[in-house]
């Protein structure tokens, strides 16, 4: 890896210290008063309850320690500039509800910006944006 490679790599890992250091199941979260996670960076990520019930009545009680949060919207020039990527077959599973998607659930959904803002302004704080690059 080269001095620009690595230069990059340290900037993309700098946008991802807001990242938490460790996702919670959705029932996990449930259970607290004030839902919240450690980021990467020390500081505390709260989840607003009110998301948190709004996305329990749309997954089934079975699957909530499987729904990990906050969900992250994955961007990445995989996809193109204007795409990004969510993973994990039940937090796909709840973006398709949500959003009214007609695909299938799968194990990675790719979302593009108009569908990313819309799951942004339902979850502000159930989502977070991650930044990937492979180098």
């Amino acid at each position: 890896m080269d001095a620009v490679d690595g230069g990059f790599k340290k900037l993309v890992q700098a946008m991802n210290r807001s990242l938490p250091e460790r996702r919670r199941s959705l029932e996990e979260l449930m259970r607290e008063s004030e839902p919240a996670l450690k980021s990467r960076n020390g500081s505390i990520i709260s989840i607003d309850k009110k998301e948190l019930e709004m996305i329990a009545a749309i997954v089934p009680k079975y699957q909530w320690n499987r729904l990990m949060l906050p969900i992250i919207i994955e961007m990445t020039p995989d996809f193109g500039a204007s795409a990004a990527r969510i993973r994990g077959e039940v937090e796909c599973s709840l973006v398709f509800k949500l959003l009214e998607l007609k695909k299938s659930a799968d194990k990675f959904i790719v979302l593009y910006m108009h569908e990313i803002k819309g799951l942004r302004r339902m979850l502000p704080t159930a989502t977070q944006y991650g930044f990937y690059v492979s180098l």
